[in-house]
């Protein structure tokens, strides 16, 4: 296997606990990371922990095991799923496929048998090559927080994805993304850029400076002068290396239409616009957004971004902004300005600072949202669902 399983154990019967968690440990490609027996558990672990393989075990009452595989399965397709149970006849063992379950497991469990399943599963859907996202931030006005918070998100996407995540600094000038990690990089953009066509995956690699907390940053030109070199070709290539090498890419992108940026937002599966609920911003995130949709960027991949929200109804507010732009706001990220300021001045991510910080909360989400898929079909289809998945789509 490519990658050590994170493995969640679903079981409502603790007399055969000890013996199912036996088994799943003794797998030598994952690691059980939760036992649960509630809804609102795995809600949460499936929100959280970067789970790739759900174990179901259906004993003694299956009818709201399976309900819950169904709910499971339709909110988090990408999810490997496998039923354990002792009852083997046909009807046993189709329900929970239907369910949604990739495999199922008998019990007594055979350890052969169980590698085998999982094994199957991972050939079959957890080793094909993960889709590839490009996540842009961008500023409607300056000042507004943009770096700081494409950085935390890309922390917080490389965790809940529990592999490295690619995080590219495009302001070629002033860029601070390398400095929001304190760190000073050995390469740039600048050495890809001469490389020229000798530039290929491996060289890529080599100029990125992988962080112990699974970010690996691709940092701006040393020298001003040398943004010159990078051109909106090199950008291409640059990103479209990335997205073969990393499952996420989250780019930092100046407050400009330019061909770099345009070659940007080619790639781009999101383009966060970050505002303030001021006048001044609001209106250039309109003219940026009008701007955006006149060079061909389609309206479901540009998001707008309120950031430094009190959360109280000011003069003026985030209705005010969606009625401005005619679209939702996608999120807003409260206020912590002093706090913010000191995870920047220390060159710490704020999750390391305070893991409970409504800031870092905020921009959890927003990687959930994106990890998972988008929020407002799963609001959708809330309604049609019930009780179970409304736990899951918090």
């Amino acid at each position: 296997m490519s990658h050590l399983l994170r493995i969640c154990l679903y079981n409502t019967d603790p007399e055969v606990s000890n013996e199912l968690k036996n088994a799943i440990q003794e797998l030598d490609f994952g690691r059980l990371v939760a036992e649960l027996n509630e809804p609102e558990q795995l809600a949460a672990a499936l929100h959280e922990d970067g789970i790739n393989l759900i174990f179901f075990h259906l004993d003694p009452d299956p009818d709201p095991i399976l309900e819950l595989i169904e709910q499971v399965s339709t909110r988090y397709p990408e999810l490997a799923m496998i039923a354990i149970s002792h009852k083997t006849n046909p009807d046993a063992i189709l329900a929970p496929m239907r369910a949604g379950c990739d495999q199922f497991v008998c019990e007594p469990i055979n350890s052969a048998d169980l590698a085998s399943a999982v094994n199957r599963v991972a050939s079959k859907r957890l080793l094909t090559p993960p889709k590839s996202r490009c996540i842009c931030v961008t500023g409607a006005s300056g000042g507004t927080g943009t770096t700081s918070i494409a950085c935390n998100l890309a922390l917080e996407i490389a965790h809940l994805a529990n592999r490295e995540c690619a995080l590219v600094d495009l302001d070629l000038q002033f860029g601070d993304v390398a400095a929001n990690f304190d760190c000073e990089p050995r390469y740039n953009l600048y050495d890809l850029a001469v490389a020229g066509s000798d530039l290929d995956r491996s060289i890529l690699s080599s100029t990125l400076t992988k962080l112990p907390c699974k970010v690996a940053i691709l940092s701006r030109p040393e020298m001003i002068e040398q943004q010159e070199a990078v051109t909106p070709d090199t950008i291409h290539r640059v990103i479209e290396l990335l997205m073969g090498s990393y499952e996420n890419t989250v780019i930092d992108v100046p407050r400009e239409l330019s061909p770099w940026t345009a070659a940007t937002f080619s790639h781009a599966e999101r383009i966060f616009i970050v505002c303030q609920l001021m006048v001044p911003s609001i209106r250039h995130a309109k003219r940026y957004y009008d701007a955006l949709l006149r060079t061909g960027v389609p309206e479901e991949r540009l998001e707008f971004v309120v950031n430094r929200s009190d959360g109280r109804s000011g003069r003026v507010t985030v209705r005010d902004l969606e009625e401005t732009v005619k679209k939702p706001v996608y999120a807003c990220i409260p206020n912590d300005y002093q706090f913010v300021a000191r995870s920047i001045d220390f060159g710490r991510p704020i999750a390391s600072l305070d893991r409970s910080n409504p800031v870092r909360a905020a921009i959890g989400k927003m990687a959930r949202e994106i990890i998972s898929g988008a929020a407002s079909q799963a609001a959708q289809q809330d309604e049609r669902r019930g009780f179970l998945s409304r736990l899951l789509t918090k």
